[in-house]
């Protein structure tokens, strides 16, 4: 799924300016220290930041277990294949030689549903292989991982969003890993962001993204990546999963998203790719026309800034769009029109306006949504109907999601 040669050949003007420019990200210091995953974990020498402890999952671990069919009677394990996995998790147990295991075996050492077989026989990530050796060889010698299946997973990010109020860069991080897409020109949804020693992890666009986002999903990504899910995939989901939790709509999540394996699988440059901040209409409809976009879901992706907020240090922008940035709902049309904005510059030199009695800002790609007329159109429709709006955002919002893998995805994890 590599992108490199559709991407252009600058970086937009806007990413130049933004506090961490790209030559700071492509300094040494930058590169990632992996951990497996391709997870950042160093930043520049001196930078001060402060700690994110994000919670910690669900139960983790590995166990062994041994069957014996020579002692008689069914294996009596339900497990759910699936080719494009590389477990099997347990469905149900059906008594057996799984029940007759656990009458002995100890309590860390038991068989569960929700578990996965991730070895048979020292065979791994082949699940065909693993489930013709489960049914075709006496002896089986299983490793299993802890509650490493779907529901666990979803429980995990729920958790996450809870207890971190984090649900606004999660989003934001899908929205920038599939934003790339442009029709004839390739991008896709392929977390090429995990590298920051080109492309698409030095965007200044992508500041926040490629260390407080990654290490806030840290812990759950070092236990369900790659053996469950894919990073892309996984930041599909995180994103509606936190949508939904601040109080939006419920998006179904299809997967199948292929990860990048380095930078250069990615796209090189953000010239056309994402939108800057500080323009208009036309440059909207510059980005998102070549995504397939038309007008009316333009303002529809729009209104997720209803949730989160600019962070100075990171895009030079600095404040929420609405009073509650955690709850995702129409407030942004709401105020857009009800509020009257007067410009500043912020610290950092970026152009931005300020309602000043709600200490609330909006960007001049969000004004630009009421200075033309039929953007505003469908800004006074949201305004008035929020379940209009939760319909017309769910449709753009997956298309985002889906943009140039959509052949790939499957409904089921």
């Amino acid at each position: 799924m590599g992108n490199t040669a559709c991407c252009a050949a600058k970086d937009s003007e806007l990413d130049k300016k933004a506090t961490t420019g790209s030559d700071e990200l492509r300094s040494a210091e930058a590169v990632p220290v992996s951990d497996g995953m391709g997870l950042v974990s160093k930043g520049k020498p001196g930078e001060k930041r402060a700690a994110i402890n994000p919670p910690e999952v669900g139960e983790v671990g590995t166990y062994t277990v041994t069957l014996d069919k020579a002692k008689g009677g069914k294996l009596g394990l339900d497990v759910d294949y699936m080719a494009e996995r590389n477990v099997l998790p347990i469905m149900s147990l059906t008594g057996g030689l799984a029940a007759a295991w656990n009458e002995t075996a100890p309590p860390n050492a038991r068989l569960r549903k929700g578990d996965s077989i991730i070895e048979v026989n020292g065979n791994r990530n082949d699940v065909a292989t693993m489930l013709d050796k489960c049914k075709n060889e006496q002896v089986l010698n299983l490793v299993l991982a802890k509650a490493l299946s779907y529901d666990h997973l979803l429980a995990d990010l729920q958790s996450l969003v809870e207890k971190m109020n984090c649900g606004p860069i999660l989003v934001r991080l899908s929205w920038h890993d599939a934003g790339v897409f442009m029709q004839g020109k390739g991008g896709c949804p392929n977390a090429a962001m995990r590298f920051v020693d080109g492309g698409e992890g030095t965007w200044a666009a992508n500041a926040g993204l490629t260390t407080v986002a990654l290490e806030l999903l840290g812990p759950i990504t070092r236990k369900y990546v790659p053996d469950l899910i894919s990073n892309a995939d996984l930041w599909a989901l995180a994103a509606n999963v936190a949508i939904k939790a601040m109080g939006g709509p419920a998006i179904v999540t299809r997967f199948g998203r292929t990860d990048a394996k380095n930078a250069r699988e990615g796209c090189q440059t953000n010239d056309g790719r994402l939108p800057d901040a500080d323009k208009g209409a036309d440059h909207l409809r510059a980005i998102f026309h070549p995504k397939g976009f038309d007008d009316r879901a333009i303002v529809a992706l729009s209104g997720a800034h209803t949730v989160g907020k600019c962070h100075i240090e990171r895009s030079g922008f600095d404040g929420q769009w609405t009073e509650n940035h955690l709850k995702f709902d129409n407030s942004y049309f709401k105020e857009l029109l009800e509020k009257t904005y007067t410009d500043e510059t912020t610290a950092k030199g970026m152009p931005q306006c300020r309602h000043a009695p709600s200490n609330t800002m909006m960007l001049k790609t969000d004004l630009a949504l009421l200075a033309d007329p039929v953007f505003k159109t469908h800004v006074e429709e949201y305004a008035r109907d929020q379940a209009l709006f939760f319909t017309d955002f769910t449709k753009a919002w997956v298309k985002l999601q889906e943009n140039g893998c959509e052949f790939l995805l499957r409904d089921v994890l």
